[in-house]
C-alpha cells in the first residue's frame, strides 16, 4: 500500500542509544511508561498520537522537519527516515505502520460494514471474507469499487467470475476503498418473501398430511 494524504502513521525508531533514540519518539500514550528493548521509544499513534499525513504529502518529524510520504511505501518512508537519523544516531532502525487504514464493505454481503486492514496486502476476496461472504443474492460478476487515486475519485466494475481478476490493478486493495456487492434483479421483495415463506410451510403440511393418510389407509 502506498501512503496518501490524511493517512495516520506510526513510526518507531530503534538504535544503540536508548537516551539518543527517545528524542525522536512521541511519548507513550496514558505516561508512566518508558521505552522498551532495542533502546527504541514507544508510540501509540491514536487519536491525537501518530504522524498524519498532510494536504501536501508530508509529515513533520520532530528534529528533522517535513518528510514527503504521499506516495511512498512504508519501506520507503522508513529508509527515508533512517538516512535522515544517521547523523544522530549509531545503527538507526525504523519501522512504520498505518494506524487508520481501512475499508469499507457494503452491499450484498453477511456484515457489511468497516473492516480495519492489517498489516499484510488485503485482496478483495480477504474483504469479502471477512464481511461474512456472499449472500444468495450477490452480483458477482459486478462488484464496484470506489477508490481516491491523485484526488480523484474513481469507479471501477469487478468480475470475480473471471480468472482475470487475479491480475487486475484493483485486486489488491487500498485504504479507504469503498466496495459495493450489488443485489441480483431477482432478489425478492419483504412481501414476496414472505409469500415464498408461507410456500414453503404449506408444501410441507400438504407433504405430511399425504402421507399419513397414505399410511392410514393402507
Amino acid at each position: 500500500m502506498k501512503i496518501q494524504q490524511g493517512d495516520l502513521l506510526t513510526i518507531l525508531v530503534y538504535s544503540d542509544s536508548k537516551e539518543a533514540t527517545e528524542i525522536f519518539n512521541q511519548p507513550q500514550q496514558g505516561g508512566g511508561g518508558g521505552a522498551s528493548g532495542g533502546g527504541g521509544g514507544a508510540i501509540m499513534a491514536s487519536m491525537g498520537r501518530g504522524y498524519q499525513v498532510d494536504k501536501r504529502g508530508e509529515i513533520y518529524f520532530h528534529n528533522i522537519g517535513l518528510i514527503k510520504a504521499e506516495g511512498l511505501s512504508k519501506l520507503q518512508l522508513a529508509e527515508t527516515i533512517k538516512e535522515k537519523l544517521m547523523k544522530y544516531l549509531q545503527s538507526p532502525y525504523v519501522t512504520v505502520r498505518f494506524t487508520n487504514a481501512r475499508i469499507s464493505v457494503l452491499g450484498e454481503v453477511t456484515k457489511p460494514g468497516i473492516i480495519e486492514m492489517p498489516d499484510q496486502k488485503m485482496s478483495i476476496l480477504d474483504a469479502i471474507g471477512f464481511a461474512g461472504d456472499l449472500t444468495p443474492f450477490s452480483r458477482r460478476d459486478n462488484i464496484l469499487l470506489v477508490r481516491e487515486e491523485n484526488g480523484k475519485r474513481v469507479y471501477t466494475r469487478i468480475d470475480l467470475q473471471k480468472a482475470e481478476v487475479y491480475k487486475s490493478p484493483y485486486f489488491y486493495l487500498q485504504q479507504n476503498d469503498l466496495v459495493y456487492v450489488e443485489p441480483t434483479r431477482k432478489k425478492p421483495t419483504g412481501s414476496e418473501q414472505v409469500l415464498m415463506r408461507n410456500i414453503a410451510i404449506g408444501t410441507s403440511i400438504i407433504s405430511v398430511v399425504t402421507l399419513l393418510v397414505t399410511l392410514i389407509t393402507r
